[in-house]
């Protein structure tokens, strides 16, 4: 069973989310790909359209690093790689804020085609 870590994060004050995707996309996701044992990585944008009242969630993204295993994951956020990862989200991400979430997958349902 795989392990993963999701992330819910939000632009650093003074960014606007242009800057913030383009960073996102265009530097960071780069970055996270060379982590080691990564066996997949989704970037996710939040939209804030469609949402009602005022239950809007405060984030702009949400990233999903996936490991075979909980050990393959510490090993690779130890690694230089994730230092490297690390240092770039101090430079556009609002690390204070930033939420990590566990997941272990109970499920999946896909449609055939």
């Amino acid at each position: 069973m795989n392990y993963t870590l999701a992330f819910l994060t939000r632009p650093k004050t003074g960014l606007s989310l242009e800057e913030f995707y383009a960073h996102y996309t265009d530097v960071h996701r780069p970055l996270a790909e060379k982590l080691p044992g990564l066996v997949a990585y989704r970037q996710t944008r939040i939209l804030k359209e469609g949402y009602r009242g005022e239950d809007a969630i405060d984030y702009a993204a949400y990233s999903e690093y996936t490991f075979e295993t909980e050990e393959a994951a510490a090993a690779s956020w130890k690694s230089p790689e994730a230092e490297a990862l690390n240092e770039d989200t101090g430079r556009f991400m609002d690390w204070p804020s930033v939420l990590t979430i566990p997941l272990a997958e109970l499920g999946t349902y896909q449609r055939s085609q």
